[in-house]
């Protein structure tokens, strides 16, 4: 299972959204000037929202259990 973990105290959401312009699965959503995480499984690991966040405001793992506290 892929988790990712969007830091909403350093995101700047729909301010910047290049998480949600860069993500080739439309894992992110922008939506009421934040960003919201839509789609977690469709993420394939790519990590390009990762490379495109000037704050370093996500973090994906990938875990074994189906927990991952959205």
């Amino acid at each position: 299972m892929i988790c990712i973990q969007l830091d909403y105290k350093i995101c700047e959401g729909s301010t910047c959204g290049k998480c949600a312009y860069v993500c080739p699965n439309n894992v992110f959503k922008i939506e009421n000037k934040s960003i919201d995480i839509t789609s977690p499984s469709y993420c394939k690991l790519c990590k390009e929202c990762m490379e495109v966040c000037p704050h370093a405001a996500i973090n994906i793992k990938t875990k074994k259990s189906a927990i991952c506290g959205y």
